[in-house]
């Protein structure tokens, strides 16, 4: 499959795709992408940074990540080019609940397992966080701990941080995590 990636002030972000049918298999933040690497163009080194021209749902893909990090835009998921399939339908209620946790704002663990009327699941929520093959698309970096601190983020609890800034506008994480409600 071939890999495009986003250069950006968190890091090289990659993006696995497929073409016919175009879907987007998994984002690789910068961390996980610097240390695969090899391991992501192990199928073929010749996918890496294909011409998006040639795919215009690819460009398109690329061209929302570069305006989230460039213009501050807020990433809308395109949930034509995801596919669920392999997901528990629990699993797919808390990506679909994630996705839209509004930009610039976060919601507790508590809340999405509370949202998909599972309350008392905020470790499941925790653990679909972990394994979410789409951040970025679908935002769990918006999903924080009950107590108001960040938890854990596939990225570091340091780019989740972050990454919340940025949706807050430039505005101190505090002031993001106390827009919540």
């Amino acid at each position: 499959m071939p890999v495009f990636t986003v250069n950006a002030w968190i890091g090289t972000v990659a993006v696995k795709f497929s073409t016919e049918p175009f879907f987007i298999e998994r984002i690789f933040l910068p961390e996980t992408f610097a240390r695969d690497q090899a391991g992501i163009f192990a199928e073929n080194i010749d996918c890496r940074d294909p011409d998006l021209s040639l795919c215009r749902e690819a460009q398109c893909v690329y061209d929302m990540i570069r305006s989230y990090f460039d213009k501050g835009r807020p990433l809308e998921t395109p949930w034509k080019w995801i596919c669920l399939n392999g997901l528990t339908g629990l699993q797919r209620a808390v990506l679909k609940k994630t996705a839209g946790i509004p930009y610039g704002q976060v919601r507790t663990y508590g809340e999405i397992a509370a949202f998909v009327k599972r309350p008392g699941a905020a470790r499941f929520v925790g653990n679909t966080m972990a394994a979410n093959p789409w951040p970025l698309l679908i935002p769990c970096h918006r999903v924080i701990r009950n107590d108001g601190t960040v938890g854990g983020f596939g990225g570091g609890t340091a780019m989740k941080t972050r990454l919340i800034e940025h949706e807050a506008d430039g505005k101190n994480t505090e002031l993001a995590l106390q827009k919540r409600m």
